[in-house]
């Protein structure tokens, strides 16, 4: 028996498929620009479109005002707060200059008795204790380079969130759009799926909606319990300016950086007063409560929401962090739920039709049994 020809390739048919591949590449490079912001809008309009269709239905079918309710809503959400904190940098700003300047005749106090008695470092703690009451501007010349550093830090991330902020305002006026035409772009999205997938991705574009909204739900839950947590610690403490440091503690959360770039500078504002106790109560409280509830209670809420195992979403969760940055914490959950989407689907029985006859026996044989 001859083996059948391999089909020939028409030169047509590679020429289709290489336009096909420019065209798709020059795309990608005219929107890479505003990638970002459009990677943002989609999040938010899939996040907000709950609240849109309730909005949409109040409002006798009229999207265009429920879109607009809803892009003012977040933009005020952004605007009022920054504006706040603003206002109340220009009133600290000279209280850091004079803290600035008493520094150098700052005297450390002496350390408390627990100190050393602490097991293991407490005599360490001690004589550096004692060193730097000493010798304390001799110990903020050794320190200054790191300071120097970490102004440098905090100047480049000032830098970078700036940045950050025009590219969320562009996907919220992005998102308002998408939500216009939500219905048309759920449609499409869904057709080009199920094109790509078959039968077994009719369900994908609800697992992915689930679990974006799910993530949200997370990580802006899990900022606001840190942020609540926060500012209680702050106001029992004493230190001024607790609702802005916990706006700056909740913008902090939802970016995914540690929170104690906001608690540990007022614990050390609480040291320099001369309150050691409550300096050391902010310190407890933030590492043991502020810090710690955002391993737990993150992926608590995600995998609710997803209807996912919690280790998926863990794994998720955290891979995506570390892959993508703060875009990851959405992007990492939704690859492994479509995955294990597909999965739990390939292991239905209905798609071995061999395995379902055998299940079941044939009619005859039922019939049979029962006489």
């Amino acid at each position: 028996m001859t083996p059948k020809p391999f089909p020939s390739i028409s030169v047509m048919a590679v020429l289709r498929i290489a336009v096909l591949g420019l065209l798709i590449l020059s795309c990608i490079k005219v929107i890479q620009p505003f990638l970002g912001a459009l990677t943002w809008a989609a999040i938010i309009a899939i996040s907000a479109w709950p609240l849109f269709t309730r909005l949409r239905l109040r409002l006798n079918g009229r999207a265009k005002l429920a879109a607009i309710l809803i892009v003012g809503g977040l933009s005020l959400t952004l605007a009022i707060p920054i504006g706040l904190m603003a206002l109340t940098l220009a009133d600290t700003i000279p209280q850091l200059t004079n803290m600035s300047r008493d520094l150098t005749s700052f005297h450390l106090p002496d350390a408390p008795n627990w100190v050393s008695t602490l097991p293991l470092v407490g005599d360490s703690l001690h004589k550096f204790w004692l060193s730097v009451q000493a010798d304390l501007p001799g110990f903020i010349d050794k320190i200054r380079p790191a300071i120097n550093k970490a102004a440098l830090w905090a100047l480049e991330g000032g830098a970078s969130a700036s940045l950050s902020m025009l590219e969320i305002v562009l996907a919220i006026v992005i998102a308002g759009l998408l939500l216009i035409n939500g219905d048309k772009l759920w449609d499409g999205a869904e057709l080009a799926i199920s094109k790509l997938g078959g039968a077994t991705a009719d369900e994908l574009p609800e697992v992915i909606a689930r679990t974006i909204r799910s993530v949200t739900t997370g990580v802006v839950g899990t900022a606001l319990a840190q942020t609540v947590l926060c500012v209680i610690g702050l106001l029992i403490a004493g230190v001024p300016g607790a609702l802005v440091l916990g706006f700056l503690c909740f913008i902090v959360a939802v970016a995914q950086l540690p929170t104690l770039l906001i608690w540990l500078p007022a614990a050390l504002w609480v040291f320099y007063t001369g309150q050691t106790g409550l300096g050391i109560f902010l310190l407890v409280w933030g590492f043991l409560l502020v810090n710690t509830i955002d391993n737990v209670l993150k992926p608590l809420l995600i995998s609710q929401g997803a209807q996912m195992p919690l280790s998926i979403i863990f794994m998720g969760v955290i891979g995506g962090l570390l892959a993508w940055g703060l875009l990851g914490l959405f992007i990492g959950p939704t690859l492994l739920a479509v995955g294990f989407t597909l999965f739990q689907h390939w292991l239905r029985p209905e798609n071995y039709p061999e395995h379902a006859e055998e299940s079941e026996p044939p009619y005859d044989e039922q019939e049979e049994h029962q006489s």
